[in-house]
């Protein structure tokens, strides 16, 4: 075998080789692409009028989404009313909310199932009335309810490994997002 051909045949060799190793890093690739499927931390925050003064939500959960399409999202949803008069009383909630989810490219649908859902009240109502306090959680509790098993469309902004960030423009323009961090 000469020289020359002695060269082709080890630039063959190792272009084979070398094509062998990408195939390999693209299995590799295929398999980390990120999933939605996971357990999951956020936090999230949002405010309000209402007409009794202002609304401030802060809530801190775990949502868990699975591969057959269901979901659970549990947090502990912190309420503070920021009355006209200056006054301000907190209440929360224990939010449990079993869900179905589906993604369609950049488009994530998510919706509670109503017969499931819970929202379990604690109140400290030292600071104003209790009536009125009552009213308001009650209110949030069935504005929250009624729309539960309503199926929203997020946008997918983010979706790795670690991460998941969907966002959700409302009808006045104004967009709010929400950060996942997989455990």
């Amino acid at each position: 075998m000469s020289y020359k051909s002695f060269v082709l045949v080890l630039s063959v060799f190792f272009l084979a080789a070398c094509s062998g190793g990408q195939d390999k890093n693209r299995v590799g690739e295929e398999e980390s692409i990120a999933r939605v499927e996971g357990h999951y931390d956020y936090e999230h925050s949002w405010d309000y009028s209402i007409p009794e003064g202002h609304l401030y939500v802060y809530e801190k959960g775990i949502m868990d989404f699975n591969e057959d399409g269901t979901a659970l999202d549990s947090a502990r949803q912190e309420y503070k009313i920021e009355f006209a008069d200056g006054d301000s009383v907190l209440f929360s909630y224990i939010y449990i909310s079993p869900s179905r989810w589906r993604l369609e490219g950049d488009d994530f649908y998510f919706s509670g199932i109503k017969k499931q859902f819970r929202m379990e009240l604690n109140a400290d109502m030292k600071l104003v009335a209790q009536d009125t306090v009552m009213a308001i959680a009650k209110r949030t509790y069935e504005s929250v309810r009624n729309g539960i098993d309503r199926e929203i469309k997020f946008h997918m902004d983010t979706l790795t490994a670690n991460q998941l960030v969907w966002s959700y423009t409302y009808s006045d323009g104004h967009t709010d997002t929400w950060e996942f961090y997989k455990k």
